[in-house]
């Protein structure tokens, strides 16, 4: 058997050769051949050649290994000389001072190997260490060629340079912001975030215009996005326009997704409340609220949040008591009706109502506590951030409705109706004890506002602002909803919500028509979803009576009453109710018989029977995963 070497064999040929022609080789089968040139791969190919040469390997010695070593140059740095080669000189004076005192060669030779292996490994380790902290240096030197991806911004003294403009952000903001490109990158285009800056977009001083109802940072003009950076400078106590505070809120809303910046965004949030009296940012501000709280529990954050400026349904989940001008603004959710009282005497009713807690509670509020906030149905809050609702995973809040605790319910309708037997008692004393007026005096009714090309009466121009703004959020709920189903839902709260989804728009589009005067426009609508959503069958009898048209108030209730979709939905719960005002509309049907103006046909019936027959068939044969993508 041939013994083999302790010392590799140089090859001057084979050396060349892998520095030539091999190479180029080597470079084609990368490009061409998947896995060519990786690591583990010669195992798998041939694993008796590739253990022997990890053997052979770590048991023989490169005779050249010491030329190899010599000075390196690099660039920015002066001639240095390499640590392994000054080893592997000394590792040659130990070897030879071995041989000349005649020790066992072979064993002489296993020793120092092993230390010499030891004392190059920690010189490696030292100079990866010094070389990764040059490296850090060059990259934070560089910074201005090579824009970092981080995920947080990092801030330079609060400044940002936009267009051809710079900006002293409020360095309490800088952080919560979102940018595509520069220094401060922390979020792809890709993604689409509405609120996402880009530095290169261009920003000029001009005129201010208001922002659109979806703002988004790549969609507002030159000088929009100048009155926006400008309005990031300031501690927001003013904010010029709501599309501002929206697009700070998209930012804020991806924040508290994802569970960062939570105290930091809902203190902005608060301060914003503040300043906004809107609708719809109550509601979405409302959302971001609640995710905090329900999803990411962060109760001990509620001193930051004025629960006034929230969703009343927010206030009742993390408050436990309500001030009197909470309860009044419930009236209409507990189904407290005589609410005469409430608009004529404000003042008197919330006196009496105030007197009434302080008897039973010792305050000015309504104390009360949960029954059990597991078992309430849950309701579907939105974010504003569109782009956080694409796709099937839509991070929508699913928040308990405080509302359906029918005992919460019964006790503020108690509450309500003690205030309004003791302003009645009090008005009915008022009236025995002064002087009766003279009646000939009448009093001169307001002027009605008349849409002058249906001569129908008009609502005020914020009630049409409010049933306009109402019709977008409506609209807007219903395209972002249509591949979010409810998987906490069960089988009747699942067809309750299909028949909103196919009534909702056309409900609140009839509600906006009605409201400018239009009448015509809006009966038609209703009779569209008097089949599926018993409320068009009320505001269809509430608008006949007022146009003298008794008989088919009468006709649409009892349609109502009858209707297979409305029974099966609401499992015959609007029955009673409807009942009570089937008898009101045939009295005043008998009243006024001789100026009813009624203008149903049989024909519109006959339509109305056949509508109902198609949704009642649609119900039926209707699915879970139908239900969701309607």
């Amino acid at each position: 058997m041939r013994r083999r070497s302790v010392f590799r064999k140089p090859s001057l040929k084979a050396s060349f050769k892998a520095r030539t022609t091999g190479r180029a080789k080597r470079a084609v089968k990368r490009a061409i051949i998947p896995g060519y040139g990786k690591k583990g791969t010669g195992f798998i190919k041939n694993p008796k050649r590739s253990m022997y040469n990890a053997v052979y390997h770590r048991t023989s010695i490169d005779t050249l290994k010491p030329i190899k070593n010599k000075k390196r140059t690099t660039q920015g740095q002066g001639n240095q000389q390499s640590s392994s080669s000054c080893l592997w000189w000394i590792f040659w004076i130990v070897i030879l001072i071995l041989c000349l005192a005649n020790i066992h060669i072979t064993l002489g030779i296993l020793a120092v190997c092993g230390i010499v292996w030891l004392i190059v490994r920690l010189f490696k380790k030292h100079d990866k260490i010094n070389s990764s902290n040059a490296g850090n240096v060059d990259q934070s030197v560089d910074s201005t060629d090579t824009p970092k991806s981080t995920a947080k911004p990092v801030v330079h003294e609060g400044n940002l340079v936009a267009g051809n403009k710079s900006y002293n952000i409020n360095p309490k903001i800088l952080p919560l912001l979102y940018f595509t490109d520069g220094q401060l990158k922390n979020i792809d285009s890709e993604v689409g975030e509405p609120s996402a800056i880009s530095i290169n977009f261009p920003v000029a001083e001009g005129q201010f215009q208001k922002l659109s109802y979806y703002p988004s940072y790549s969609g507002l003009t030159s000088e929009q996005r100048n009155g926006f950076l400008t309005w990031l400078t300031t501690d927001l106590s003013n904010v010029p326009d709501i599309g501002f505070a929206f697009l700070l809120l998209y930012c804020l809303e991806r924040h508290i997704l994802h569970d960062e910046y939570l105290e930091e965004s809902l203190k902005i949030i608060s301060k914003l409340q503040g300043q906004i009296s809107n609708g719809s940012f109550d509601y979405y501000s409302s959302t971001s609220i609640g995710y905090i709280f329900f999803i990411h529990k962060r109760l001990d954050l509620l001193k930051y949040v004025d629960l006034n400026k929230c969703d009343i349904k927010l206030q009742i989940l993390l408050s436990h008591k309500l001030s009197a001008d909470q309860l009044i603004s419930l009236a209409t959710e507990v189904d407290f009706r005589n609410r005469y009282y409430i608009k004529e005497y404000p003042k008197l009713f919330k006196k009496a109502l105030i007197e009434s807690l302080k008897r039973e509670f010792g305050s000015e509020y309504f104390e009360y506590e949960l029954s059990n906030i597991q078992k309430l149905k849950k309701e579907p809050y939105m974010f504003s951030n569109y782009s956080l609702r694409k796709g099937n995973n839509r991070p929508d809040l699913l928040m308990p409705d405080p509302l359906s605790d029918r005992k919460l319910c019964h006790d503020i309708y108690a509450e309500l109706q003690k205030a309004h037997d003791q302003v009645k008692g009090f008005l009915e004393i008022k009236r025995a004890v002064e002087p009766k007026k003279d009646k000939s005096k009448k009093k001169i009714a307001k002027p009605k506002r008349i849409n002058s090309k249906t001569g129908y009466p008009m609502s005020t121009d914020k009630q049409i602002k409010n049933a306009t703004e109402q019709l977008k959020l409506t609209r807007k709920f219903l395209k972002n909803n249509q591949t979010n189903p409810y998987k906490s839902r069960n089988s009747q709260e699942k067809i309750e919500d299909w028949c909103w989804n196919n009534s909702a728009e056309k409900m609140d589009n009839a509600d906006l028509e009605y409201k400018k005067g239009e009448w015509d426009k809006a009966e038609k609508l209703w009779l569209a979803c008097v089949a599926i959503n018993y409320r068009a069958a009320n505001r269809l009898r509430i608008m006949y009576q007022k146009e003298h048209r008794f008989n088919d108030a009468v006709q649409i209730i009892n349609f109502a009453i009858d209707s297979p979709v409305l029974r099966k939905v609401n499992n015959d719960s609007y029955v009673t109710d409807f009942k009570k005002k089937l008898e009101t509309a045939e009295q005043k049907s008998m009243k006024h018989e001789n100026e009813d103006q009624s203008k149903l046909s049989e024909e519109d019936f006959e339509k109305l029977n056949s509508n109902s027959d198609y949704w009642f068939k649609k119900l039926n044969n209707i699915t879970y995963s139908s239900i969701t993508k309607k």
